[in-house]
């Protein structure tokens, strides 16, 4: 994976900013340690850090005419499609060089709207030295992170928003909606939790100029008639999917994680019929601390029916409490967040993955592609809130997973309550329908459309934070906006045809994976039950509260904590989720303390 930055200032010298800018280029290595590439000019500064996937200069890319610079662009990410769009863009050269080439020739050439030929997952800058526009662009479902800040005479922009915070023209700084963004994990597109942080929205171009902002979408959801029977959807659908695995891994050895589970195994069978060749897999392996339906026997069943090249990667309970962990962790996702060794295992499973491989394939996201919506197809069910606040809600926590230990108080003050309701109605409100859509089928498409834009935060984005710090470049064929578009017009019945979630990759799968894997339970990614781990969380928890200065102190509920200080055994409330509230205390007191956040409620 790799990172991008930089800085437009419209009254300074940049020349004369080394410092500020060494450090933002610095607080890239989260992203990439392959090579780092700088320009600077007197009213701009763009960098980039790569990862072992980059092809090219790490530098970078610059067209000069005359002796002048006429753009400059910086990349993270990927593209399909750069061999073609470099022969288009008419550069004269045969052989393709790095992303930011590419995307850069494609602006010079096409404008703005080479965007929407763009076909892969990026964040870029360009820097257009002709009109002094800076132009920020992201990815269709914002697999890339990209956020910027405005700032006095200019912009500050980073894939890292511990270098934003850093920067000495931004006051990171905290208020009541974003405490309901950060306890909550929802937030409104282009918007950050910092105060006048944003984001560039998934699917959009921001354009920067001396008289201010504009945001500009080139892709999003569209409602169409779906006109195919079921025989021509499930074949419409593999064609869909294998030209998306056979992108993904258009210069790179097929590498898949293996879970065992369908959609991995699925995932894993498309890449050898697609590649012709053995993938390489990839398990993550936990002993007697996993869950209780273990992955590895449908693991190997898949590998035998591949004949994979596999490794199975143990993670040792004790590594999941090391303090340099936690921290690669957090500065990875760079928002906390509940779960704990759900963020950790896969950060240290991906750690040893990318010693043997730089690009992996993840089946995440086939449950919100294909329609597992978690609920019956014929209840006639309507939505409140958010679904997986509805289904937290079922579980005791009224506000989401790991909000339990907040104080009442507070949370009532800043009316979280309210703050989700407005995100719900709002998000709601923009979902793509037709008028003669059924209740069902309106149903459907509002927990696609919701999951879609609004929870791939806590799935998609989760592992491709967590992979990219461990040097791990992951892609998502189940994430092609082709498949992700015609899926979306599906009828919801068709989706479940045979009374289960998935019916139609399971239908797909079926020559693709062995009977185990299409029979099986399906089962959450595993937890660790070690007793050393819960331990130290509770050892974490009370130094917290031993510790009056705690950024986190005055957003709590001390007697909750002390309670489960007092007694450990409350970790094990309704599972996993008692832990995931001591978790989010601890992840939110670590993220003020590395941001230097203040709060203002």
């Amino acid at each position: 994976m790799s990172g991008i930055t930089g800085w437009l200032d419209r009254v300074r010298d940049l020349r004369d900013a080394d410092a500020t800018t060494a450090r933002l280029t610095a607080d890239l290595v989260a992203r990439g340690r392959h090579g780092t590439g700088s320009w600077h000019s007197p009213r701009a500064m763009l960098a980039q850090c790569v990862d072992a996937a980059w092809h090219g200069s790490a530098e970078p890319a610059r067209v000069r005419q005359s002796d002048e610079t006429v753009a400059v662009a910086v990349c993270d990410g990927y593209l399909h499609n750069a061999g073609e769009l470099w022969s288009a863009a008419g550069s004269g050269e045969t052989s393709v060089p790095s992303v930011a080439e590419v995307v850069l020739h494609a602006y010079l050439r096409w404008g703005p709207a080479a965007v929407q030929r763009l076909e892969g997952n990026f964040a870029f800058a360009v820097w257009d030295a002709r009109s002094g526009e800076l132009v920020l662009g992201r990815d269709r479902f914002g697999i890339k992170p990209l956020s910027y800040s405005p700032v006095e005479h200019g912009v500050v922009f980073s894939s890292d928003v511990a270098a934003l915070a850093a920067h000495p023209l931004v006051a990171p700084e905290v208020d009541a909606d974003g405490l309901c963004a950060l306890v909550t994990q929802l937030r409104r597109p282009g918007h950050g939790v910092l105060r006048g942080l944003r984001e560039v929205p998934p699917g959009h171009t921001v354009h920067l100029t001396s008289e201010g902002e504009t945001a500009r979408r080139y892709w999003t959801l569209e409602a169409r008639p779906h006109e195919l029977d079921l025989g021509q959807t499930i074949e419409r659908v593999r064609g869909l999917l294998g030209e998306a695995v056979d992108g993904e891994l258009r210069g790179t050895e097929p590498a898949v994680l293996l879970s065992g589970g369908l959609d991995s195994s699925a995932l894993t069978g498309l890449a050898a019929s697609t590649s012709g060749l053995a993938p390489r897999t990839f398990t993550v392996a936990f002993g007697d601390t996993a869950a209780a339906v273990p992955d590895r026997p449908y693991a190997l069943d898949v590998v035998r029916f591949w004949n994979c090249r596999h490794d199975e990667i143990t993670v040792r309970p004790e590594e999941l409490s090391d303090p340099v962990t936690l921290a690669a962790v957090l500065a990875a996702k760079d928002h906390p967040s509940p779960f704990g060794d759900k963020n950790i295992t896969p950060y240290l499973f991906s750690r040893q993955v990318a010693g043997q491989v730089p690009v992996a394939l993840s089946g995440e996201a086939a449950d919100t592609v294909f329609g597992s919506l978690g609920f019956r197809a014929d209840d006639g069910h309507e939505f409140a809130t958010f679904p997986w606040i509805e289904r937290s809600r079922g579980w005791g926590m009224e506000h989401g997973i790991g909000t339990g230990l907040f104080d009442p108080e507070l949370l009532r003050g800043v009316d979280v309550g309210g703050y989700c309701d407005r995100l719900f109605r709002e998000a709601s409100a923009e979902v793509p329908g037709l008028r003669e859509d059924s209740p069902l089928d309106r149903l459907g498409r509002q927990a696609d459309y919701l999951t879609m834009t609004r929870l791939l935060e806590q799935a998609v984005h989760h592992s491709e934070r967590l992979a990219a710090m461990a040097g791990l470049q992951l892609r998502f064929p189940f994430l092609d906006h082709r498949l992700v578009g015609f899926l979306y017009n599906v009828p919801a019945r068709m989706k479940s045809f045979d009374g289960h979630g998935k019916s139609i990759l399971r239908t797909i799968a079926k020559d693709l994976v062995p009977e185990s894997v299409l029979t099986r339970p399906k089962v959450p990614y595993p937890i660790t039950y070690a007793d050393s781990y819960k331990s130290a969380l509770v050892r974490r928890l009370r130094t917290l509260l031993d510790d009056s200065t705690a950024p986190v102190r005055p957003l709590i509920d001390a007697p909750g904590v002390e309670k489960i200080v007092a007694d450990p055994a409350l970790l094990d409330r309704g599972g996993w989720y008692g832990r995931a509230n001591v978790e989010m205390v601890l992840q939110v007191d670590a993220w003020l303390r590395r941001l230097r956040v203040r709060i203002s409620i």
